[in-house]
């Protein structure tokens, strides 16, 4: 069953179009019947029937002629490529064969009938005349898919082009041209293209090859280009056939057929072939039953689902899956890549050579890079490519030539030069980076990243990646054996892994260590971190998770990497770390119980501090901390009511190694133990309402819900002014925040409350899709005590503020509206009832077009509430605007940026801007920025212990990052697409990358 292998398996390339003919009467008149016999007749009053072609008949030995649902011996095509639109028939160089002599029509009517052969798996339907030797088959339109809404504009950009335009879609089956502008008299019509400003080569592809290339993506069930230039975008969907051929019949249309002996069929003029989404058309077609090879012949077209393509010639062997094609084009629409080859030799299903190869991802009529080699072979066993002489033109100028070069065909790794990065900062200075990647091992690789600054010297780094049955891991280092500005050796180190163990325990290890503070500001780009970190964090653990059970044993360890935090600032290392989670429901009654635990054991380095001219060495308070939770709750639940009480007992202890240590937090005047405890009891009571109700606005349904809550919570007030703070800090407020049990983040301070929270949510909801259309939270906090237990360093020294004793907290709103199916706001405010004003506010506005159109607009407010004493510098203030955007301007060209600006200070906080120019088949940026790796922190001395203030000048730095793209090639240049998704709202990252 080779026959149907033979004919779809054409190297990945593509075309469909198809051709009508109209042949010339050739009649015969019988002497004795004074019947006629014609040849090349137009189409029939009444259609033939198909004859059934057998798979393997016994080979007849005279020449017989075809009747009526006859059988004739071939082989069916067995399975390979992939789906394309139907071909449209077009005009094509008409074939006439030659009269037929009335005297072997005489001959041939005397024979009766053909031995009968078993009907084959898949049929192959040939059209044949039934009193004749020559096969006349119907030339008949190919039914073509319905047309999307891109081939329908397609259609209408070429209907208004100058020239002929036919369409053969119609419902009537006919042609219906018109004409726009003067008649070409046959003359190819000049497609346009997208000439280079300055072209120093011929261009790759000429007129009549664009237009071929044309024609062959108009036959494709989607435009393969149409969203390539779109940050996201991808092909359309369609439904394959290729999976269709096994129970697909082989039909071949032709204008004239011939059979010799059994063994050779000849068909000539129109010459179709169709199974499933397989589709050929040429002008001649001969085909060898014994040595199963078909030869194509004149305007060769093929296509199938991920294949189209055009030949003069091409030559198919089915026993051996071998193939020869001469002067084809391609297209693939997967890539998507296109292109032209003088010679394809397929050796085997696995293993294809080109002779004088040109392609480019560019759509047709641009031909801004193309990449020629005068040899290329694809091998799909090993995975790899290889070409002689390749070189590369851009713009029509030669910019790489390489005499031998290799290249991975699939996803399998290779060994080989990576596409280097290059770019500027400050610092730094240019920066050149060209990696090495090294395929060790299936499971194990390793990239060499040496790079180069210009204003520093030469780094040395790679990385190494391994992979087990239960681990993962990777291991970096960066070595500069000298800095020419700082006149010593830097280094970094980093080691990650993660294993799974079991289906329960699993570790995480994340080890990192650099040779000074200013390790990533000096020698970083500053793209891998859109945010400021003061610290670097190395930690690992070690954890068992079941139901209703988690233990886990953590390190962890902080490097400063700011010149500004002294060694008294950097956090504790928690060595070890053990936290045990237990919780159980009971299904017989509503019950739930809980045991959170927790064992810590600080440490940290001796400092040493200069006061008043004197060397103070302070020796830290090193501490082991415990801390246990048990809690029960009471969840009782309807579809639209909660109630949810739940009783906590929380108890600390400490044993403390210095209690004298200067390293603590804590009141001015208080003395700290060896050892301390303290137990408190911890209430709440969480309520809620679901109340919805259908609404039409506009002629719209929607669902409109309100969703009161209360939520009671007390903690009676204990006595910590002498407990040391470790690892916690008060919580920002927010309306989330109104919902929790204690106002600090940590176990060091629970917050003394007997409060009510009341808030309210209300939301809209579209019917149809159940898209949020708007949501409103409002809330506040009702105090019916004031509190006790403050975090050391907080004073009420304003006066007229005590936000300790105030009665209620602040009005908490935010709300969230989708406008639009592109336009969405948000907000949210929070007015302080004692001050009589907003103390927080932000707004942002948000559009989203289609993926590469986005501004976002935004403003931030928020009142210094936490140190009241130093309200008058306002160094917690925040009065700022954001905006960032991507937006096309002009012809494939783009912008975008984000300026963060501080309005109280009159400064740029951070920005970049940028210049993109992007299309199908090509991609170029440019980026500069300015942001702040360095911040300058005091300590304010009039208060105790007060961490320390953020001064708005901090040291800034600038940069300049380049990427140029190829696609479907290589590029060089920084990555930016995270950097974008990071900075810009709304903003993704196209698929390919």
């Amino acid at each position: 069953m080779r026959r149907r292998l033979l004919l779809f398996f054409l190297p990945s390339i593509y075309a469909p179009v198809s051709i009508a003919n109209e042949a010339l009467w050739n009649c015969v008149q019988n002497k004795d019947s004074k019947e006629w016999v014609c040849v090349g007749e137009k189409e029939p009053a009444e259609k033939t029937s198909a004859t059934k072609i057998p798979v393997d008949a016994e080979p007849v030995k005279d020449v017989q002629p075809i009747k009526d649902e006859q059988s004739i011996p071939t082989k069916a095509v067995e399975n390979t490529q992939p789906v394309v639109a139907e071909p449209e028939r077009g005009p094509v160089e008409n074939t006439e064969p030659p009269p037929v002599p009335a005297e072997k029509v005489e001959k041939v009517e005397k024979v009766e009938k053909v031995e009968k052969v078993v009907a084959p798996k898949l049929p192959v339907n040939t059209r044949a005349d039934k009193d004749t030797q020559q096969v006349s088959v119907e030339a008949k339109p190919i039914a073509q898919p319905s047309a999307d809404s891109n081939l329908k504009k397609t259609l209408q950009t070429e209907a208004n082009r100058p020239g002929w335009t036919c369409d053969a879609k119609a419902a009537d089956k006919n042609w219906d041209c018109k004409l726009v502008g003067a008649d070409p008299k046959g003359q190819a019509r000049v497609i346009e293209t997208s000439e280079p400003g300055v072209s120093l080569l011929t261009p790759a592809f000429d007129h009549n090859e664009e237009l071929t290339f044309s024609n062959l993506k108009s036959q494709l069930k989607y435009d393969p280009w149409q969203n390539c230039a779109a940050p996201g975008g991808g092909k359309p969907g369609f439904v394959p056939e290729k999976d269709l051929r096994e129970a697909s019949p082989l039909d071949i249309d032709s204008d004239y057929a011939e059979i010799f002996e059994n063994e050779i069929y000849s068909y000539t003029g129109n010459v179709e072939m169709t199974r499933a989404d397989q589709r050929s058309v040429s002008n001649k077609a001969t085909y060898d039953t014994v040595s199963e090879t078909l030869d194509l012949q004149g305007s060769v077209y093929y296509s199938e689902d991920e294949l189209a393509l055009h030949s003069e010639s091409a030559s198919l062997n089915l026993a051996s899956d071998q193939a020869r094609l001469r002067e084809a084009l391609f297209i693939s629409p997967a890539t998507p890549l296109r292109g032209r080859a003088k010679t394809i030799y397929r050796e085997s299903s696995t293993l294809s050579r080109y002779k004088g190869v040109a392609y480019t991802s560019c759509r047709p009529g641009n031909q801004d890079w193309v990449v020629h080699a005068t040899e290329l072979k694809m091998n799909k066993i090993s995975g790899q490519g290889a070409a002689k002489n390749a070189w590369i033109e851009f713009k029509g100028t030669p910019v790489f030539y390489s005499p031998y070069m290799s290249f991975p065909i699939d996803n399998r790794r290779l060994s080989g030069f990576l596409a280097p990065s290059f770019g500027n900062t400050q610092r730094g200075g240019l920066r050149l980076e060209t990696p090495y990647y090294w395929n060790i091992a299936p499971n194990y690789d390793a990239t060499l990243r040496p790079r180069y600054l210009s204003n520093r010297g030469a780094i040395l780094g790679g990385d190494f990646r391994y992979l087990t049955e239960m681990t993962r891991g990777s291991t970096d280092l960066e070595f500069m054996p000298h800095d020419s500005l700082r006149d010593k050796a830097r280094y970094l180190g980093a080691i990650k892994n993660n294993t799974q163990f079991t289906s329960h325990i699993k570790s995480n290890m994340d080890l990192n260590y650099v040779s000074d503070k200013d390790y990533f500001s000096d020698l970083g780009n500053a793209l891998s971190t859109s945010t400021y970190s003061s610290y670097l964090l190395s930690q690992a653990n070690l954890g068992y998770v079941n139901t209703g059970v988690s233990l886990t044993g953590h390190v962890d360890n902080y490097q400063s990497i700011d010149k500004a935090i002294t060694k008294a600032g950097i956090p504790y290392r928690r060595l070890p770390q053990i936290n045990l989670n237990l919780n159980h429901s009971f299904k017989f009654m509503p019950l739930t119980t809980l045991l959170d635990a927790e064992y810590v054991h600080y440490q940290h380095d001796s400092v040493v501090e200069m006061t008043n001219g004197q060397q103070n060495d302070l020796t830290p308070v090193n501490a082991q901390r415990t801390n246990v939770r048990p809690s029960i709750s009471f969840p009782l639940q309807t579809a639209s009511a909660f109630l949810t009480p739940k009783i906590s007992l929380q108890s600390t202890q400490y044993a403390l190694s210095n209690p004298s240590g200067g390293l603590i937090k804590l009141p001015t005047g208080q003395v700290v133990s060896s050892s301390m405890s303290r137990t408190l009891p911890v209430f709440s009571t969480d309520s809620g309402l679901y109340l919805e109700k259908d609404m039409n606005i506009f002629n719209r349904s929607y669902l409109h819900t309100l969703e009161p809550r209360l939520f009671y919570l007390y903690v009676p007030n204990t006595v910590q002014d002498d407990i040391p703070v470790f690892d916690t800090a008060p919580n920002d407020f927010s309306f989330n925040s109104m919902f929790l049990e204690n106002r600090f983040s940590g176990p060091d301070r629970v917050g003394d409350a007997n409060q009510l929270t009341a808030a309210l949510t209300t939301r809209l909801i579209d019917a149809k899709s159940g898209r949020e259309k708007l949501k409103l939270s409002v809330g506040q906090i009702s105090y019916f005590q004031d509190r006790k237990v403050i975090y050391p360093g907080y004073q009420q020294t304003l006066p007229g503020y005590f936000p300790d004793t105030d009665k209620f907290s602040n009005l908490v709103t935010e709300f969230n509206a989708g406008l639009t199916d592109h336009i969405s706001f948000s907000s949210g405010a929070q007015w302080n009832p004692h001050l009589n004003r907003v103390v927080r506010h932000s707004a942002m506005l948000h559009y989203i077009n289609e993926p590469g159109e986005i501004i976002n607009m935004g403003y931030r407010y928020r009142k210094n509430t936490i140190y009241p004493e130093l309200s008058g510098t306002r160094p917690y203030d925040i009065i700022q605007s954001d905006v960032s955007a991507h937006w096309p301007i002009y012809n494939d060209w783009s912008v975008v940026g984000r300026w963060t600006y501080s309005l109280l200070n009159n400064s740029t906080q951070e920005s970049f801007f940028g210049l993109e120019k992007e299309n199908c088949c090509w991609r170029f940026r440019v980026v500069g920025r300015r942001w702040i790796n360095s911040l300058t922190l005091n300590q304010n001395p009039n208060i105790v212990n007060s961490p320390a203030i953020v001064d708005a000048t901090g040291i800034s730095q600038t940069g300049v990052f380049f990427q140029i793209e190829l696609k479907g090639l290589t590029g060089i240049g920084e990555k930016l697409d995270k950097f974008f998704e990071q900075q810009i709202y709304g903003y993704r990252a196209p698929k390919d990358d």
